[in-house]
């Protein structure tokens, strides 16, 4: 987490602080940012590629264990993985609802151009916000690898559930993304049970697109208003 968290910042503050000062700030860079996203990660997958190559490993942990509740036989992996994305949900909150930091990237977040006049320093904020981040996925990949082979493409479908997750939930709101993801999961699964189980992965963006006709802000989201 800790050298994965340093890279973002680096990536941050070599390619993507030189697209703001040229197009305005974060929120002006809109289409620039977006990318050199998407090239970025085609440059660190390939990067990735001609180190450890295209072929799957397997993850070098075994838990073994299952626990029995009742009927169901719940492998340890998945109680471990449970716990550890309770923790970093519970310390997320913590850090962005009862510290000064928090206080400092959500102001960011919500109007760069306030933080500043307010003496936030945003520059710094905005690489600690890709920092943390990157750390919190490099923790996802580190728990999801027990459950399946560890190869550079694992993260494209979680990656789109989670995105799933966040617009069901709505953007901007933590406890939203974490309803979102838990609807997402219990929703994939309710239909496997009626439709088969290798077509389950569609039913998150079908869930997402249900939302966006019904209530495109997201279950938890807030709709802001713009005035000409």
């Amino acid at each position: 987490m800790a050298v994965t968290g340093l890279m973002g910042i680096v990536i941050e503050r070599v390619f993507y602080r030189r697209l703001t000062r040229a197009g305005g700030g974060y929120t002006v860079a809109g289409m620039g940012m977006i990318i050199c996203g998407f090239g970025m990660s085609v440059v660190l997958m390939n990067i990735a590629y001609l180190i450890w190559g295209a072929n799957a490993e397997p993850f070098p942990v075994s838990f073994g264990m299952l626990y029995q509740l009742g009927e169901i036989f719940l492998p340890k992996s998945y109680a471990i993985t449970a716990v550890a994305a309770l923790i970093l949900m519970a310390g997320l909150h913590l850090l962005l609802k009862h510290t000064k930091a928090g206080l400092a990237i959500r102001a960011v977040a919500q109007n760069e151009d306030i933080a500043y006049l307010m003496g936030i320093n945003v520059p710094l904020m905005i690489s600690l916000i890709f920092g943390l981040a990157c750390a919190v996925a490099a923790a996802a990949g580190v728990l999801i690898g027990p459950m399946q082979s560890v190869q550079v493409e694992m993260g494209y479908l979680i990656l789109m559930k989670a995105f799933a997750a966040a617009v069901v939930g709505g953007f901007g709101s933590l406890p939203g993304a974490i309803i979102g993801g838990l609807l997402v999961g219990i929703f994939e699964n309710l239909e496997a049970a009626y439709v088969p189980g290798s077509h389950k992965d569609i039913y998150a963006l079908l869930l997402l697109i249900l939302v966006l006709m019904l209530k495109p802000s997201g279950l938890f989201g807030i709709e802001t208003k713009v005035k000409a």
